[in-house]
């Protein structure tokens, strides 16, 4: 069994005490400082308008089309945008607010409407500090509750049991990289909390991610437990793996 842990820093306590009144947002993002007016940034930073229109349209369409030239894919002449999920409070996204280089970041979901059935596209839909700028970027195939960082940590960790198990059972097959072409939810306890600008503080859940190299598919199980402080652990079940030539 493969067990890390991804944490993030602990003023996600803050999220607890959500409230509705909250003033514009006057200063750079301070996950160190002080607690409330982090809270009232968080919530001014997203009570602006969702990015909407060409621009977004634009700008989750180059992040689709890259990753199918990458990954030799169906290139769309036309997709469907799911609903903008806030991730404001993702460790990265959080880090690059405070820094000014963004204003904030969403996850959408991104159905390939004249391609092939297949999981949805997630793409990290970033706006720029400038308040107008828009920039997509390929964030996983399927449906994932792991938030930008995490699911990212936690790709290296599937990757390495993937092709761990790749070389074991067809040497022969080395891919350049691996990319799941499939992600699944498969469960969440009862106590799963809801998503707090991108995080989750409490609860776990699993997840199935798929591998399809050299015509090969991988299941790898991976279980997701928060920390209640921003973060999560992960195991990977070695032996529920399964592999299928």
């Amino acid at each position: 069994m493969i067990r890390r842990s991804a944490r993030l820093r602990t003023w996600a306590a803050a999220l607890l005490a959500l409230s509705a009144g909250a003033s514009a947002l006057a200063a750079p993002l301070d996950p160190l400082g002080d607690p409330d007016q982090f809270r009232r940034d968080v919530e001014a930073i997203n009570r602006k308008p969702l990015p909407d229109g060409e621009a977004l349209a634009r700008a989750v369409g180059n992040a689709v089309m890259v990753d199918a030239k990458v990954r030799g894919r169906c290139q769309p002449k036309k997709i469907s945008i799911g609903k903008l999920e806030p991730v404001t409070l993702d460790g990265m996204i959080a880090a690059m607010i405070a820094a000014g280089r963004i204003e904030n970041g969403w996850i959408a979901s991104v159905r390939l409407d004249d391609c092939p059935p297949a999981d949805p596209i997630r793409v990290l839909l970033l706006r720029m500090a400038d308040g107008a700028t828009l920039d997509g970027v390929f964030a996983g195939q399927g449906e994932s509750l792991a938030w930008p960082t995490l699911s990212r940590e936690a790709l290296r960790a599937t990757v390495a049991a993937a092709s761990q198990r790749l070389h074991a059972e067809d040497p022969q097959c080395a891919p350049r990289e691996l990319t799941p072409t499939g992600v699944r939810v498969t469960g969440t306890s009862p106590d799963l909390g809801p998503s707090q600008y991108g995080i989750r503080l409490k609860g776990s859940w699993t997840e199935l991610w798929t591998f399809e190299p050299c015509s090969h598919r991988l299941a790898i199980p991976i279980a997701f437990r928060t920390n209640g402080a921003g973060g999560a652990w992960w195991d990977i079940d070695q032996p529920g793996i399964q592999f299928a030539k």
